[in-house]
Order: C-alpha cells, then sequence, then structure tokens
C-alpha cells in the first residue's frame, strides 16, 4: 500500500515512510521489494530534494533494494541515478558526474534492447552540458548541443517535455556566447534558436499541471533573461522576468527551485536598474526590487546550505554596491557600500566550503573558479574604504583555495579523532581513514580515479558529514584559515622577512596597488597606477607564448605555439621595474638600512611575470639586486611552512635526464651530486621512476631533492573530462609525477628540506592564476620547507650551470635556498663572473658563452618557502 498512501499524501511523517521501507527490506517477498522501495523513492526523492541528509537516506534505501533484487533493476538504477544527480547539485561534483555515467549506462543498456528513449537522451545531454559548463569546456559544449538538437529533431516527444528541452537549448545557447564572449570574441548569431515566443511558451503551459508548468515558465524565462541580458535587450528582460514570475508564484517556499529561481529573478530586476539608471528625482527606483528578492534568495540559501549560496551573496553585494554608489554621501548610500563590503567578504570567505566539499583536486579547482577575481573586486572595495585589514582577508579568503583545501585535509583525521569518545565521532573517523564511500567503477570520478590510482580520496559525502561535524567545533577555524595580518607578522619575523606583498592591478573602479603586510603586522597600501592587466607589455609578452626552447625535449604540442618575440621579455621586465618595483623598493625598504626580503603573491595574470628580474629605472639594475624577492601561493600557506623546522639536510636525491634526451641535465645531476652530495643518491635513465622518487620521499626525514627532467603543464580545454593531471614531471620511460598525486590523500612528506625543480614551467599554474596550483606549490603542500622552480621553458645548457651555481652557494657559502637561487642569478649576470674551481671542465668551458642579457636563461626560477 506504501506508493498509494504516497499519492494520497505524506505520510504522517517521513520518518514512518522511511521506517515502512525499512520493514519491506526485512520482510518483504524478493518479487515486489524493488517495486516497492522504487515508489516510496520517487515520491521521496521529490520531497526531500532540499535536503542532502534526506537524499543520503533514500539512496542507502535504494542500494540496499538493489542488493537483494535478482536480475536487472534498470527503475531502481535510474532512481539511483536521478539521486546523486541531486547530491550533485548540493556541491559534490563527484556524485553529479556519476550520475552522468550511470545514466548512460542504462542508455547503453535499452539501445540494445532495441529501446529508443527519447527523453533519457535528452537528459543525459543536458546534464553532459551543464558539466562542460562548470569545466568551461567550449568544446565540449558545443558538442552536447548537437547531441540535443538530434534529439529534438528526431522525437516524437510534445507538450511540457518539448518545452523543457527547447529551454535548455537556449540557456546552453546563451551560455557558451558568455564564455566565448570571456575570451573576447562576438556572439554568434547565425545560431541563435527561439522556437517560441513568450506568449506561445505561456499558452502551452496554461494546459499543463501545475509542477510541470511552474518548470516551463522558470526554465524557459531564465534562459531568455541570459539572452536578453547578453543582447543589451531590457524589453526581452522584462519579458522573461514575466515568465518566471509567473513560475515562482506556483512553487512551494519548501521547494528546493525556489532559491536559485528568485535569485534569476532578483539579479534580472538588479541588471535592469543598473542599466537604465535609478530614474527621475535620483530615486533607487527598481534597484530595491532586485535587491529586495536577492535578499530573500541569499536567507533562503543560507538556512539550506545551498551550494550556490557565495555566488548569490557576491550577486547581492553588487547590487548593494552599485546602490550605494548612487547616493556615496547620503546615510543610506554609506550604509549600502559598508553592506557591500560586509556581503562580499562573506562571500569569498565562504566560498572555501564548496571547494573543501569536493572530492578531488580538479572537482575543487572548478568550484574554486572566479573566486580570485571576486577577491580582488572586494578588496578594491576595502581599499577605497581604507579597510586595510578587511582587503587583506577578502584576497587570502579568495587565493589558492585547492592547495588549502589540499593542507587541511591531511590534518583532518587527528581533527576527528579530537572530536570526542562518541560513537558517531569515532565512526566517523574510522570511516574517514579507509576512504569512506568511495564512489565504485564510475571513470568520471575524480574519488574512484584517485582510489585505483592507489591514493584512497573520500566522496562528497563523506566530506558533507565531516564538514557538519567540524563546523561546531574548535576546528572549524582552521578549516576556514584566514590568517589575520598578526599571524602574518609572527611567519615573516621567523622567516626573518621584511613584508608579505599583495600586488593588485588595476580594476575598474580601483587603481593598482601593492598591499603590504610588515613582519610586524601592519598593514599599508602603495599605490601603483601603471599596475594594469591591460599594459601593453603583458599583453605583448603572454600574446608571444613562451619561449621558444624547452629544455631540448620534443615539442609537447601537436598545435604550432604563436611566434616568439625575444624583446618581448625584456619589454616586461621594463614595465615591471617602472610600474611596480621601483617604486614598491621606495616604500618597503629594509630594516636598518638592509636590503628588503620581500614575499610577493602576485594576483591574477600578475603571476606571469618574473618581478625578481624587474628592472630598475635609471640603474637598469634588477630587482633581485636590490632585495632578497621570494613568492608564495597565499599568506596561510606561508604561515603553515613557517611553522616547519629545519633538519639541516641530511639525505639527497638527485634526479637528471630521465628520458635520455636533456644531456646538460644529466651533466648537471652528475656534478652537483659528486661535488656536493657525495654521499647522496642518483637515478638516472631507466631508474628514475615516480614510484622510485617517491619510495625515497617517504623514507627521507630531512633531505635535498634535486630533478633535472622536463616539466609539463596542461592548461585550458586540456584540463578536461577524464583528465585528472594538470602539471607532472615527465620521468623514466616518460611516467608521470604529477602535482595532484602529492596533494591528495593525507601522504606528507615531514623533513624535505628543499626541492629543485630544474624542469620547464614547473611554477606554471595549469588550474587558473589565482589557484597557484603547479609542481612547485604541490611540493611545498606535500611537506618541503623551501622549492624553486620555473615560470617557463628553460634552456638545457644554461639551466645546468644556473642550478649549479645555486647548490654552490647553498653549500659552499652556507647561504638558505632563497639567497643561493638569488647569488646564482646575479653571478649570472656578472660580466666579471668567475666559475668556482671544483665545477667540472665541461661545464666551465660553457661559462664564457653566458650573455647577462639573456634574461630567459635566469630569470625564469622563482623561490618559494623558506
Amino acid at each position: 500500500m506504501m506508493h498509494y498512501l504516497g499519492f494520497v499524501g505524506r505520510l504522517s511523517d517521513e520518518y514512518a515512510r522511511i521506517e515502512l521501507c525499512e520493514e519491506v527490506l526485512r520482510h518483504g517477498q524478493a518479487a515486489w521489494q524493488a517495486t516497492a522501495v522504487l515508489f516510496s523513492a520517487s515520491r521521496g526523492m521529490r520531497l526531500g530534494m532540499g535536503n542532502p541528509a534526506a537524499l543520503q537516506v533514500e539512496l542507502n534505501i535504494v542500494e540496499r533494494a538493489r542488493g537483494t533484487a535478482s536480475g536487472d533493476t534498470p527503475e531502481l538504477d535510474l532512481v539511483r541515478a536521478f539521486l546523486r544527480f541531486h547530491l550533485g547539485l548540493f556541491g559534490g561534483a563527484d556524485d553529479f558526474d556519476a550520475a552522468i555515467e550511470e545514466l548512460n549506462e542504462l542508455r547503453g543498456t535499452r539501445a540494445a534492447r532495441a529501446e529508443k528513449d527519447h527523453l533519457l537522451d535528452a537528459v543525459i545531454a543536458f546534464l553532459r552540458m551543464q558539466q562542460a559548463l562548470r569545466r568551461e569546456d567550449e568544446g565540449a559544449l558545443v558538442a552536447r548541443m548537437v547531441e540535443l538538437d538530434t534529439v529534438l529533431d528526431a522525437s516524437p516527444l510534445n507538450g511540457p517535455v518539448r518545452l523543457r528541452m527547447e529551454a535548455w537549448r537556449e540557456l546552453a545557447w546563451e551560455t557558451l556566447q558568455g564564455l566565448r564572449a570571456a575570451r573576447g570574441e562576438g556572439r554568434d548569431t547565425e545560431g541563435e534558436r527561439c522556437v517560441h515566443s513568450a506568449d506561445a511558451v505561456r499558452d502551452q503551459a496554461r494546459a499543463l499541471p501545475a509542477y510541470m508548468r511552474l518548470s516551463v515558465l522558470c526554465e524557459t524565462g531564465v534562459a531568455r533573461l541570459l539572452r536578453a541580458v547578453a543582447t543589451d535587450d531590457p524589453a526581452g528582460a522584462r519579458e522573461a522576468l514575466s515568465l518566471l514570475g509567473e513560475g515562482i508564484e506556483l512553487l512551494e517556499l519548501d521547494d528546493w527551485r525556489w532559491t536559485p529561481y528568485v535569485y534569476q529573478f532578483g539579479w534580472g530586476h538588479f541588471w535592469i536598474a543598473e542599466r537604465d539608471g535609478i530614474g527621475e528625482g535620483h530615486q533607487p527606483g527598481s534597484f530595491d526590487l532586485g535587491i529586495d528578492w536577492l535578499t530573500r534568495a541569499v536567507r533562503a540559501s543560507e538556512q539550506c546550505e545551498h551550494p550556490m549560496w557565495a555566488d548569490m551573496s557576491f550577486t547581492l553585494a553588487l547590487a548593494l554596491w552599485a546602490r550605494g554608489e548612487v547616493f556615496p554621501h547620503e546615510p543610506s548610500g554609506r550604509a549600502d557600500l559598508d553592506a557591500a563590503r560586509r556581503t562580499g567578504l562573506d562571500a569569498v570567505t565562504g566560498a572555501v566550503r564548496s571547494v573543501l566539499l569536493q572530492s578531488g583536486t580538479p572537482h575543487a579547482a572548478e568550484n574554486a573558479q572566479g573566486v580570485g577575481q571576486r577577491a580582488l573586486t572586494v578588496a578594491g572595495w576595502c581599499l577605497g574604504a581604507d579597510a586595510l585589514t578587511d582587503a587583506v582577508r577578502a584576497l587570502e579568503a579568495g587565493r589558492g583555495l585547492t592547495l588549502h583545501a589540499a593542507t587541511v585535509w591531511a590534518s583532518v583525521e587527528k581533527m576527528l579523532d579530537a572530536l570526542g569518545e562518541g560513537e558517531e565521532e569515532q565512526k566517523l573517523a574510522d570511516e574517514w581513514r579507509t576512504a569512506g564511500d568511495v564512489l565504485p567503477g564510475k571513470p568520471w570520478s575524480a574519488a574512484h580515479a584517485a582510489a585505483s590510482a592507489g591514493q584512497p580520496v573520500q566522496s562528497s559525502r563523506l566530506r558533507r558529514r565531516v564538514l557538519k561535524a567540524l563546523e561546531n567545533s574548535p576546528h572549524w577555524e582552521r578549516m576556514q584559515d584566514v590568517p589575520e595580518p598578526d599571524r602574518i607578522g609572527v611567519a615573516l619575523r621567523t622567516m626573518g622577512r621584511t613584508a608579505l606583498v599583495y600586488l593588485l592591478p588595476k580594476t575598474e573602479r580601483q587603481p593598482g596597488a601593492a598591499l603590504v603586510i610588515t613582519s610586524a603586522g601592519g598593514v599599508r597600501a602603495v599605490r601603483l597606477p601603471s599596475l594594469n592587466l591591460a599594459a601593453p607589455e603583458l599583453v605583448a609578452y603572454r600574446r608571444t607564448g613562451s619561449p621558444g626552447r624547452d629544455a631540448g625535449g620534443p615539442p609537447t604540442e601537436d598545435s604550432v605555439p604563436p611566434p616568439y618575440d625575444p624583446g618581448a621579455l625584456g619589454l616586461l621586465c621594463d614595465w615591471a621595474g617602472r610600474a611596480v618595483m621601483e617604486p614598491l623598493l621606495r616604500e618597503v625598504p629594509g630594516p636598518e638600512g638592509k636590503e628588503p626580503s620581500l614575499v610577493l603573491v602576485p594576483m591574477a595574470e600578475l603571476s606571469a611575470v618574473p618581478w625578481h628580474a624587474a628592472r630598475l629605472p635609471g640603474s637598469g639594475r634588477y630587482a633581485c639586486q636590490e632585495a632578497n624577492i621570494s613568492y608564495i601561493p597565499s599568506a596561510r600557506l606561508l604561515c603553515e611552512v613557517a611553522e616547519r623546522p629545519a633538519t639541516r639536510m641530511h639525505q639527497t636525491l638527485v634526479v637528471g635526464d630521465p628520458e635520455r634526451n636533456l644531456p646538460h641535465a644529466g651533466e648537471e645531476a652528475n656534478a652537483i651530486l659528486k661535488t656536493f652530495y657525495p654521499g647522496g643518491d642518483l637515478l638516472g635513465p631507466g631508474i628514475a621512476t615516480p614510484a622510485a622518487v617517491k619510495d625515497w620521499l617517504g623514507r627521507q626525514r630531512g633531505g635535498v631533492l634535486h630533478l633535472a627532467c622536463h616539466g609539463m603543464v596542461e592548461q585550458g580545454e586540456q584540463v578536461e573530462q577524464g583528465q585528472r593531471h594538470s602539471s607532472y614531471l615527465r620521468l623514466a620511460d616518460g611516467r608521470r609525477l604529477p602535482a595532484e598525486e602529492l596533494t591528495e590523500g593525507s601522504a606528507r612528506y615531514p623533513g624535505l628540506e628543499l626541492v629543485v625543480l630544474a624542469a620547464c614551467r614547473s611554477n606554471v599554474s595549469g588550474r587558473g592564476w589565482d589557484e597557484a596550483y603547479s609542481m612547485a606549490t604541490a611540493f611545498l603542500v606535500a611537506g618541503a620547507r623551501s622549492v624553486v622552480g620555473s615560470l617557463w621553458p628553460v634552456p638545457d645548457d644554461t639551466t645546468s650551470l644556473l642550478m649549479y651555481m645555486t647548490h654552490h652557494y647553498l653549500n659552499q657559502e652556507g647561504q638558505t635556498p632563497g639567497a643561493a637561487l638569488r647569488s646564482a642569478q646575479t653571478w649570472m649576470l656578472d660580466p666579471m663572473r668567475v666559475a668556482p674551481p671544483e665545477m667540472p671542465t665541461p661545464m666551465k668551458e660553457r661559462v664564457p658563452q653566458l650573455r647577462e642579457s639573456d634574461l630567459v636563461g635566469w630569470a625564469g626560477f622563482t623561490h618559494l618557502g623558506w
């Protein structure tokens, strides 16, 4: 009787329904267990879509029913896939991806039975469109749109199903235009497709049941609203909002769709208000309407821990700021500007939760996209109000979130053990230790992919439970970890640094600036009006691509890179000195007349610039000749690294030319080992495997790792479906040592003093500038105190000399790693340079060939950490 009771209405409560399901599984006949659970789960899924915990209960029951059923259970499999899909809507990208694969398998089963399911085809195409959007993969999005077009053209489906398919198609088209616009391309008007007018959609929807009518009206309204905004069509936006408003009136407040649709409704009104101005009499006008609806959406999303909470809050902050700018000197205007800063700061800080929820690095990086840019916006607002501490908080909250997630999850086992001796706490800790409910057998699941590689990675479902358990504990501050200036100052003093400096490019409303945190914990801003991402020198440098040498190795891609302009790097360094480093060094001197020691955090595309190689106007000297300059992804990681004790380098592993195509790298490795670390280990061709390197890392308790090999970075569309590795080193037989294997899981390498990555692009992020996720930063997260990495493809011959001299200053003169790299770079700049007597003769013979004007040979290497 269960499903009949469900059609009548809810049972006395949800616990009663779950209890009946449990009884069915204990005592029911096998012939109808699955059917009873199917009907109940279908009902429960509709009632519990806004509650991840309720969805998890439903999923557990379905899994038990599948385990007791004999033969195929396609209906239960379908419900399980949709339950996972809805769990994915609450932030679990692994569940979302696994659901797509399960649905695709069901489609394959039906195709084998000669059953064509157009609705299932359309749903899969739509979900894959969402997947492509999350990855910002234009090629995949276009392919999925073609699939949906094929279904629409061949499908006999009519009524609400076709209307919804058409709305999905419109939504995907408009989003594709947005991705193209972000790359500076124009709108593709030839491909626009709008099958029905708004009135026609409204007329057809009237004949539908209310729950179907609201879906058609809301989905079509959102798609048309995006179109109107993209084409600057306020009349079209108002028409779209009328459709959306009619659909919202049909929604119950506890319906999970209410929050996202109300958010779109408020955003649409805000866009119209901002476009059309404040109207006659200088009154806020329709701004109020948009802000009111956005506020409702944000409050509702807080109550249900909606994954879009941070996005919604940031849009509300933008709306408050826009309204406040109209009356900046009035009490209401000042209140709006203050509220915008608070709300924007909360939005940036709160984004860390959705990143922490993800089960692997790719999903974490996808969820962190855009947070850095938002942080810049909020920091600009704070700078304008002279709220410098809030500006630091905003920048730090939005920077390097993928690295932060990898750092804190490594210590979460200890946090769980410290929660208490209760049964639930211990059970949760035990689940975490055994990798929890890793998704089984789905290649699109980051958790499964990592587990198959031998690394246990916990699923988003388990992570959600852990976050819930920790959020009211003393450990929650560690999970958020946005350090205050006082704590940053302590880290700087511990490491002997003068200041941490965020470099902020110009935004629409704020000039460029350096935000300086001193070793005393003070904060001040240095205006840098020429620090602009649109600076011709920076644009030209990025357009020419990397220098045209790749350490003597084979081409890394089939595509032909843009022509390399050897003068672009020099012009970039001139601009960097003129626009930033000269005024910065003037404003941030060293203590008591000593040279300053700066740690830089360049935001956005400024990370591509070798700031230590900035050429200072007047003297023509480089910044590294006037100051010690290191880099760090974030202040939180600076604080983490500052707490690592020194072990004085007791063990050494040197890897040289593992693929037999870098002759100078092999020469470099042998010379460094023989001269400076005679008791160390050498891995060369054939034996320098990732397993051998990781085995040494696990055994060392204080050591130096030097890797002279190829470094690879895959960016943009290369890091797409199924590809988990964005940065990696190529070792023996072309096997990979990826950054992701260093940061995922709980394995860390304490005592690792120094990692020297004498490899191409080893400090270039393949997961976005502000994520700063590279081989160099991965080693820093994995436990190293200091790391040396490169910003571009480095020449084999020159690099070997620079690396040798770095180890010379490190060992023969007792310098720190950062100082040793700096000394080696200034040695290369000295036209009177002299090779040390212990340098091997073949290397000495190449010293006279060095040219101090060759920036490519020395400027690409950076230092991170101690």
